[in-house]
């Protein structure tokens, strides 16, 4: 029964891919070519396509021949508006009746504004605000012409703006490239965390949103580095520059579940000074971290203005386990606290100083039963653990930035940051009917400073320095009461362990770069550099008896004292050169890296290319494909050579010395059209490590040994597929998305030959999205994702599913309805599937400026949910316990 379930639904998405391949044409295209009164052509004019009620359906700009090539899915009569700077405008009446069908206008003449009164224009000059111009790399949208007062915040306004969409996690994408920075008044005020600015800024005192394409974070590099990152600027209506606004958010549940929110933001904004201060508390599930938590790690991007790309925060232990399955408000039992201050302030002659800081109190609490059933070998038992996870965490962390720009075309920024984190876990585990109890704690104490100095030697030329120190510090404490060591010792006095660790990271590097653009079709840059790394790890483990007295035993295999270093001196160029619709990219990295372990040292030169090549073209489509040698080394967390005790009865332990890990890397993509009407795009990509991690597990029914050992040879190949298209018999906008997933590696059990397993993931759905006009709409989507694992040991499959479907009802501008259910069913056919419904009531008070809401979460009460997961050896069920059903009663406040 199940399989010819699954063979129709297969057959059903097979159909549907099908129907949508066959209309990916199915469009009006309108093509024309813009010019001025003697022939020349007319680039960047703006097209923009406006239905009878003066609504934007589409925009595009047209090339450098004037050309322009615009689609629609849309039928019936509309305007066609072109203009351009420093001619008049025209209108145009088209018509479209039938689809696959093409509008060629041929040749538009625009009159030069000095002649405009001169001669005769039969067609309407354009007096409206006009809604988007391009300036350049700019392409600006007036917030005025999309805005219709219903929102409530920056994000609303953005999900209406033609060409940007906004994800779920509150991350922005124009076209299909996601955005990196949102500023206000060309100010950067949260880098990549602008997440707390979109979704709590009112949308009001704003005037222009501007797409900055091909942005560069340091204004001397603009038109010099080569770059296709995005950024957003928010510009303020005069009105609203120099006062104080912002936000007032209160809610809660009855007395009963006691769950309640309060949220204030309050911000200025000059030219000169930026004020941004955010207060939150709440233990309704919400996760308020999204927005700071860049600020936590360490600065990772790869570009001039960076070294030291692949340093993250220590972590030997995690003594927590969060959800990982749907959105924090489903598992998250929590209590937080969250204060944040942003601060810039522009001198006047040419300083600037940043000051951003933070600080959060966290308690997340977390319920999960699983089911354990290991088989290999002639060896099988089943685990049955109840487990209920508690961490509180308090950080602190502060950031110090100066930038001074010089009148020799030089600037020099300086930025000092201090982070402080406190951990401290309770956590209760019953192990196969036996209580044990984890209590630990954890400090992090972490220093970063960075110094950069760029030089702009000409309009194509630029230098750039930098030197980065940092430094982190990070103690474990716990002890775990269980009997792994009676087992391990045969002590049956053993029934508590106590683990010590201690661990330090000293971070170096500096580097230099130079760039040079020929032109605006070829580029160089070249960069010399050298980075220095010292770990030092130490661990002791320590067992007792119930009374706490001390039990001696050997213990040499639990205490580690490692040191390891790093230096790699390296130097790499990097060549672009694009040819008409044609672009090629050379990257050539060579390392001289250097190791000392534990007085074992180690240097050797390595060699890292890299090409890519792509084919650009709107019609056709375009294509690219990269091919790389890359490399990853060990890090401090590889090398340990005695156990180390990671909780839940696992050992850590490993066997390898320091390494070199280099990999292939081969990717091939395919896009055509345009992701806001119609957009086809397919990407394989195929990696090949020439040795990994791997590890032996040495399996006990309570405990087990890991080591970690070094495997050469395991490939990995992925491909995505994504097909949008717009139905307009269905006034629908539906997407066909796929991927597949095979892997290769081997692993080792109880110290027996190596384990060859093959997992493939094939994941296959679809979504939905409408576009009524009048008071309904609604989104749908529907995932399966069918697992499979072959190995020399057993094989096993199953299929996870999930669907939503929200509804949205716009009674009238001031009152909505939100409707979102959602469905999970995970593993194989014997489990149960879990459904969640969550409705949400909002009227706006134009009046007082405010919205009140009535909304109510997991309505259906559903208490728990449950995966399945496999690997070569063993299978596991997790059921997780859900928050309840609960009403809350909400208010938010625009000041």
């Amino acid at each position: 029964m199940a399989n010819r379930h699954e063979k129709a639904l297969m057959k059903y998405l097979c159909l549907l891919f099908f129907i949508l391949i066959l209309k990916i044409s199915a469009q009006t295209k309108i093509t024309g070519i813009v010019h001025s009164e003697n022939k020349q052509p007319l680039a960047r004019a703006r097209i923009i396509l406006t239905d009878t009620q003066d609504n934007i359906i589409t925009f595009v700009f047209s090339n450098k021949d004037g050309s322009f090539l615009l689609n629609t899915e849309k039928f019936g009569t509309f305007n066609l508006e072109i203009t351009s700077m420093g001619y008049a405008g025209k209108n145009i009446l088209v018509s479209t009746i039938k689809k696959n069908s093409v509008i060629d206008l041929k040749s538009i003449e625009l009159a030069s504004d000095k002649v405009k009164e001169a001669k005769e224009i039969k067609e309407v000059v354009i007096t409206r605000i006009t809604p988007v111009r391009l300036k350049k790399d700019t392409i600006e949208y007036n917030a005025q012409s999309f805005s219709n007062g219903s929102e409530r915040n920056v994000e609303e306004l953005l999900k209406k703006l033609p060409g940007i969409t906004v994800q779920s996690d509150g991350k922005i994408k124009f076209g299909n490239r996601e955005v990196e920075r949102v500023m206000i008044e060309n100010d950067d005020l949260f880098e990549k965390g602008y997440q707390t600015l979109t979704q709590n800024m009112p949308s009001k005192p704003l005037d222009k949103v501007q797409v900055l394409q091909n942005y560069s974070k340091n204004k001397l590099l603009k038109n010099i580095e080569n770059t296709d990152r995005i950024a957003l600027n928010l510009t303020l209506k005069e009105d609203s520059k120099g006062k104080w606004f912002g936000n007032v958010l209160l809610a809660s549940t009855s007395y009963k579940e006691a769950m309640r929110q309060g949220k204030i933001n309050v911000m200025n904004f000059t030219k000169r000074r930026k004020v941004y201060f955010l207060l939150n508390a709440n233990n309704l599930g919400l996760n308020e971290m999204k927005g700071v938590e860049y600020l936590i790690s360490p600065n990772s991007e790869n570009d001039v203005e960076n070294v030291g790309t692949d340093i993250n925060t220590l972590s030997i232990i995690n003594l927590h386990q969060k959800n990982n399955l749907f959105d924090d408000k489903r598992t998250n039992f929590n209590n937080d606290k969250l204060a944040s201050l942003n601060y810039i302030y522009n001198f006047k002659n040419d300083w600037k100083l940043k000051f951003v800081t933070v600080f959060n109190d966290i308690e997340n609490r977390n319920y999960v039963n699983s089911f354990y059933r290991f088989n290999y070998n002639g060896q099988n038992f089943t685990n049955i653990e109840d487990k209920s996870w508690k961490q509180n965490n308090s950080n602190l962390v502060g950031k110090l930035e100066i930038s001074k720009d010089f009148r020799n075309n030089s600037n020099i920024l300086f930025y000092n940051k201090i982070s402080s984190l406190t951990e401290n876990n309770n956590n209760i585990f019953i192990f196969n009917e036996q209580l044990n109890n984890q209590i630990g704690n954890n400090r992090l104490f972490a220093s970063e400073n960075k110094l950069v100095y760029t030089k702009k030697i000409d309009s194509s030329r630029a230098l750039v320095a930098i030197a980065r120190y940092i430094f982190q510090d990070r103690p474990y404490d716990f002890t775990d009461e269980n009997d792994v060591f009676q087992k391990i010792i045969n002590d049956p006095e053993a029934r508590k362990l106590n683990q010590i660790i201690n661990s330090k990271m000293n971070f170096g590097g500096a580097k230099v770069s130079y760039l040079k653009k020929y032109s605006e079709k070829e580029s160089i840059e070249i960069q010399i550099g050298n980075e220095f790394r010292k770990n030092q790890l130490s661990s002791d483990m320590t067992v007792f008896d119930l009374n706490n007295n001390r039990i001696n035993f050997d213990n040499h295999e639990f205490i580690n004292d490692v040191k390891l270093k790093q230096n790699n001196l390296f130097a790499q160029g990097k060549y672009q050169k694009k040819n008409k619709r044609w672009r090629y990219g050379l990257t050539y990295l060579n390392q001289l890296i250097y190791s000392d372990l534990n007085g074992e040292r180690k240097s050797r030169f390595h060699i890292f290319p890299g090409i890519s090549f792509g084919y650009e073209n709107s019609k056709t489509g375009n294509f690219s494909f990269n091919a790389s040698r890359k490399f990853s080394t060990v890090t401090i967390n590889d090398v340990y050579t005695n156990f180390i005790y990671q909780g839940n009865r696992n050992f850590n332990q490993s066997d390898i010395a320091f390494s070199v890990l280099p990999s292939y890397n081969f990717s091939l993509s395919y896009n055509v059209g345009q992701v806001s009407s119609e957009y086809l795009s397919v990407t394989a990509n195929f990696s090949r490590n020439e040795n990994y991690l791997s590890n032996n597990m040495i399996v006990n029914p309570t405990f087990t040994f890991n080591h970690i050992i070094l495997i050469k040879n395991n490939s990995t190949f992925s491909s995505n597929l994504e097909l949008r298209k717009y139905l307009k018999f269905l006034k629908t906008r539906i997407s066909f998305l796929s991927s597949y997933t095979v892997s290769e590696y081997q692993n080792s059990i109880n110290n027996q030959p190596l384990i060859t397993s093959r997992f493939s993931n094939l994941k296959t759905g679809f979504e939905m999205k409408s576009g009524f006009t009048g008071f309904f709409n609604y989104e749908l989507g529907y995932e399966i994702m069918f697992n499979k694992i072959n190995s020399d040991a057993n094989s096993n499959k199953y299929r996870d599913q999930k669907g939503y479907m929200n509804v949205y009802f716009k009674v009238n501008p001031l009152f909505r309805i939100e409707s979102s259910l959602e469905y999970y069913k995970f593993g194989n056919t014997g489990q149960k599937s879990t459904q969640f419904w969550d409705i949400k009531v909002n009227y706006i008070a134009k009046k007082y400026n405010s919205d009140i809401y009535l909304q109510g979460n997991n309505v259906l009460n559903s208490n728990s949910i449950s995966r399945y997961s496999i690997d070569n050896i063993s299978e596991s069920l997790y059921t997780q316990k859900l928050i309840p059903f609960h009403i809350i009663v909400g208010i938010n406040k625009n000041f």
